[in-house]
């Protein structure tokens, strides 16, 4: 077990500072968990793609 390094809010985007809402990890752990809460932020936060409609076939115009 390694020893706590880093103070991590339990619950991602929390503003609750208080004991209960924090956690000590490690480095590695506070790693990983921040990049699986980066990429779930991302995937929330995904825009629509640039792609065209498509375009009616010439002869329905």
């Amino acid at each position: 077990m390694r020893p706590s390094r880093f103070c991590d809010h339990i619950v991602a985007k929390a503003d609750d500072h208080s004991e209960t809402g924090l956690q000590g990890v490690c480095g590695p752990c506070h790693d990983q968990k921040s990049a699986r809460e980066g990429a779930a932020a991302a995937k929330a936060k995904q825009r629509p793609g640039r792609q065209r409609p498509p375009e009616q076939h010439p002869g329905l115009l």
